[in-house]
């Protein structure tokens, strides 16, 4: 992916307030936050032939701030939105909010605004096998409602059209998101998922095994994915898996699909590997297309 080049920055602005309601009515726990100014600081802006690459900070209620891209079309409208969360594959630069934006840019120039953040955990904070790990990923997860916030408050966007879009580890916290978020999320895309955040901490993180493992992975069930897909009440998900997938074994995938309430469909791709592929992105196009712009 090529850096931004800055056309106009503003540096250190003085931030933009969006104002979200003062409470979360109908919260799941435990990602329950409550909404409140969002700030936003630009530091740069690229216009890619009529759709603005913005290179932004935002920050929440007394939370750390967060580095994203926000993609718009430059002429006006009222537009459907996609908040899309990247992949664990450092050192690849992708493994981070430059994994979409292509994807992002492509589809702004067909009339769609997207938020691009860099996530954190487990990309920049460690792994330490304990509930700070559990903390983290509840952190993690009211980060990304807070982006949801500033997504949703964006002038020419409609709050009646928005999806979000994950892969690995980001795909995860989108379905967390479209469990928490479901009155504010229209349709989630989930690649290459796993059904619990324990099982990828302990065997690549932490190397667990025995009693350790099991200890472990009772810390992450409240936050699992694999309870929340019971849970999304109407919003329909996408799961696009690689076949076969080293990191997400077949009878994993099996068990969260066929848990997950409908609506759903899901998808494989023959030896994609797990960055997915080409197929794979124009399958996920046409799927966002046929519920953001019925």
């Amino acid at each position: 992916m090529r850096s931004l080049r800055t056309l106009s920055a503003t540096g250190l602005v003085a931030a933009v307030v969006l104002t979200g309601s003062a409470a979360t009515a109908g919260d799941t726990e435990p990602f329950a936050y409550k909404r409140g100014p969002v700030s936003v600081t630009q530091h740069g802006v690229e216009d890619r032939g009529g759709v603005l690459v913005r290179d932004i900070t935002y920050t929440g209620r007394a939370g750390e701030p967060v580095r994203a891209y926000l993609v718009e079309p430059a002429r006006r409208g009222h537009y459907p939105a996609v908040l899309y969360l990247h992949w664990f594959e450092p050192p690849n630069p992708t493994s981070s909010r430059l994994e979409f934006l292509d994807e992002a840019v492509e589809r702004a120039r067909q009339g769609t605004v997207a938020l691009l953040p860099d996530l954190t955990f487990p990309w920049s904070v460690d792994v330490v096998g304990d509930r700070r790990d559990v903390a983290n990923v509840v952190a993690q997860t009211v980060r990304l409602r807070v982006g949801l916030d500033l997504l949703t408050t964006r002038p020419g966007v409609d709050r009646s059209r928005v999806a979000v879009v994950g892969h690995d580890y980001g795909g995860m916290y989108g379905l967390l998101l479209a469990s928490a978020d479901r009155e504010r999320i229209s349709a989630v895309v989930a690649m290459n998922v796993d059904a619990t955040f324990s099982n990828w901490f302990a065997t690549f993180f932490l190397g667990l095994g025995g009693d350790a493992t099991i200890a472990y992975e009772k810390l992450f069930e409240p936050v699992d994915p694999i309870r929340f897909v019971t849970q999304r009440r109407g919003v329909p998900v996408l799961f696009q898996y690689a076949e076969p997938d080293f990191f997400v074994p077949d009878s994993t995938r099996r068990t969260l699909v066929s848990l997950a309430e409908r609506p759903k469909d899901y998808r494989l791709y023959p030896d994609a590997g797990h960055e997915l592929d080409a197929t794979a992105r124009a399958d996920r196009a046409a799927w966002l297309d046929d519920r953001l712009n019925p």
